[in-house]
């Protein structure tokens, strides 16, 4: 699980590279479906009582990957509602 979650981190860091960054929908798109395989196999892999079996390193790790998902959330919803609303305007 840790590997997954690991990875989970590495793709999110990318993300926020990518946001930081002038927008590629391609690189938008490759690490977007690496995070969703990487959320497939922690979903498939996890169940209720391995969470609550998670370490103390553990879940101060998740809890980290959990605020940077919400902090990431924020910052790209804003910008893919400006991107809706520009395409709505221009049909």
């Amino acid at each position: 699980m840790i590997d997954n979650l690991n990875k989970l981190d590495l793709n999110l860091n990318k993300l926020e590279e990518f946001d930081n960054k002038k927008f590629s929908s391609n690189n938008f798109r490759e690490v977007n479906q690496q995070l969703g395989l990487i959320m497939c196999q922690l979903k498939s892999s996890t169940n209720v009582d391995t969470v609550k079996k998670l370490g103390a390193d553990e879940q101060v790790f998740l809890e980290k990957i959990l605020i940077k998902i919400e902090k990431l959330e924020s910052k790209i919803q804003l910008k893919a509602n400006l991107l809706n609303s520009f395409s709505k305007s221009i049909i």
